[in-house]
């Protein structure tokens, strides 16, 4: 049976990714910085036996290590780089909140490849050998035009910015191992990040999200895509 790993699992995206995921019967690893504490998670696990739960801060290396030790060499097919901080306060010129940016950093870029750094090796040994990091369309430097009226947002456009290269970089460092590293924007979606007036459902995202990932991996690697497959500029 195929393994998934989702980082951010607690709500919104990431617990969708875990019930969908569930539901089709994967074996489901959710994380999040406290899932005993995630009444969500909780009643996901009642439901299904699949799921897994297992706390991880993807800002702390030590926290990171004690994940890629508890799973061994358990093989992870796909791997949802999803954890992602929005800071909505400090965003305008004369208010910028600096220790709010360099916050949105370590958890949108390097807590994604520190996760990746980590569990590579648990990557590799599975079948399907594949990595999704959950960007977004306010991320792209060409789009930046219409998306602007989501808001100024130095700290979140300009980490997701950073992540959309990392995960180009790494998607170039270990496409010779065969395995994949795609980029999404998720749309606009009706989670706590998105807000109750988004076009799109959680559901609705996620189910687009997976019928992408259903595809070739190595003919999506190094991609910037909508949840609808669509291909975004960068």
């Amino acid at each position: 049976m195929s393994t998934v790993l989702i980082t951010g699992a607690n709500r919104g995206l990431g617990l969708e990714f875990a019930r969908q995921y569930a539901a089709d019967g994967w074996d489901v690893i959710a994380t999040s910085r406290n899932p005993d504490k995630s009444e969500k998670l909780q009643q996901l696990k009642k439901k299904d036996k699949k799921i897994a739960l297992q706390a991880l801060d993807v800002t702390s290396d030590e926290s990171v290590k004690q994940l890629g030790e508890t799973l061994g060499g358990k093989p992870v097919d796909l791997l949802v780089l999803n954890s992602a901080i929005y800071t909505r306060n400090g965003n305008i010129l004369g208010e910028l909140n600096f220790a709010g940016w360099r916050e949105s950093f370590e958890t949108n870029v390097l807590g994604a490849i520190r996760v990746a750094e980590t569990l590579i090796e648990n990557v590799a040994a599975s079948k399907r050998k594949q990595i999704a990091a959950i960007s977004t369309g306010m991320g792209s430097v060409e789009a930046l035009g219409s998306t602007i009226g989501f808001g100024i947002a130095y700290q979140y456009r300009t980490s997701k910015a950073a992540l959309n290269m990392t995960m180009s970089i790494l998607a170039r460092e270990v496409e010779s191992r065969g395995i994949s590293v795609v980029i999404f924007s998720p749309g606009w979606v009706q989670t706590d990040m998105g807000g109750a007036n988004a076009a799109l459902t959680p559901d609705e995202s996620i189910q687009g999200m997976r019928k992408v990932l259903e595809g070739n991996p190595m003919e999506l690697t190094g991609k910037f895509l909508g949840y609808d497959g669509a291909t975004w500029p960068w």
